[in-house]
């Protein structure tokens, strides 16, 4: 990554949010990455995936998960499989081909399902997401889910709102159309 990056990724890693950690809080070394999630999905110029955020206290209060260490990701997490799922039937593409990351980083207190503020969710995307997409230069930004939507949208970036990988919408047919749809609407397909 380049220098503008890590310059960017430090900057993470030295940000404070009261009630919110650091991925290195928890034993993590992602500090190469403005988001744990991009370490194993970082290409540059094509797709990017905008996810609402990366992990809660709760997920992570366990040991250090290797896997999670090598992907900034858990694979076997249904989101993510979805995800991956999503990406080649629309796409082509798996995960490693576009670029992946989180309109918030940081990581929430107690469980998966705790809201993060909007204010939160927009300071926090117009610090570092805003940045982070100008460096990526994508072609396509997919914001997943509402979180992610509202964060880019206020941060001034155009993006494609599709519904989150884990949305009670139905099966992954029925995800797949919804992308679509929303993609044909922009005129991407």
């Amino acid at each position: 990554m380049s220098s503008e990056y890590l310059a960017l990724a430090d900057e993470r890693v030295n940000y404070s949010l009261p009630g919110y950690g650091q991925p290195e809080d928890y034993g993590y070394n992602f500090k190469e990455w403005v988001s744990p999630y991009t370490k194993g999905a970082h290409q540059l110029g094509g797709i990017a995936i905008v996810l609402q955020d990366w992990s809660s206290h709760d997920g992570l209060e366990h040991k250090v998960d290797q896997s999670v260490q090598e992907y900034g990701r858990t694979i076997s997490l249904k989101t993510n499989l979805r995800l991956e799922e999503l990406l080649k039937r629309v796409f082509s593409v798996g995960i490693k081909d576009v670029y992946a990351t989180n309109v918030f980083p940081f990581i929430k207190p107690d469980g998966i399902s705790t809201h993060i503020p909007l204010r939160l969710i927009k300071q926090v995307a117009s610090k570092f997401v805003a940045k982070e997409l100008e460096l990526a230069k994508p072609k396509i930004i997919l914001a997943l889910g509402n979180a992610a939507h509202y964060g880019l949208k206020k941060s001034g970036i155009e993006c494609i709102h599709v519904p989150h990988p884990a949305a009670r919408i139905g099966s992954i047919d029925q995800h797949e159309k919804r992308w679509i749809k929303s993609l044909k609407q922009k005129g991407i397909i």
